[in-house]
C-alpha cells in the first residue's frame, strides 16, 4: 500500500496529464476536417510539454536540494 501511495503521490499528476492528452487526441482524431481539429494538437502537445517541464522542475530540485544536503554536511564537519 505504501508503494501505491508513493507512486501516486510521484507520478498521479503525470499520469493525469497523460491520459487528458490521450482523450484529446482520440477527439482530435475523430475531428475530420474540422478547424477545431489543429486547436486539439496543440493542446496535446501542451500536454506533453506540461509534463517534460514537470519532470525537468523535479530533476532541478532534487539537484538543489542534494547540494544543500551536502553543504550542510560540510559545514558540520569543519
Amino acid at each position: 500500500m505504501k508503494k501505491l501511495r508513493w507512486l501516486f503521490m510521484n507520478y498521479g499528476l503525470v499520469a493525469s496529464i497523460a491520459v487528458w492528452a490521450a482523450v484529446v487526441g482520440m477527439m482530435a482524431y475523430r475531428l475530420n476536417e474540422s478547424p477545431w481539429r489543429w486547436a486539439f494538437v496543440v493542446l496535446i502537445f501542451a500536454g506533453c510539454g506540461t509534463i517534460a517541464g514537470i519532470f525537468w522542475i523535479r530533476r532541478y530540485v532534487d539537484r538543489k536540494t542534494k547540494e544543500s544536503v551536502q553543504e550542510c554536511e560540510s559545514e558540520r564537519a569543519t
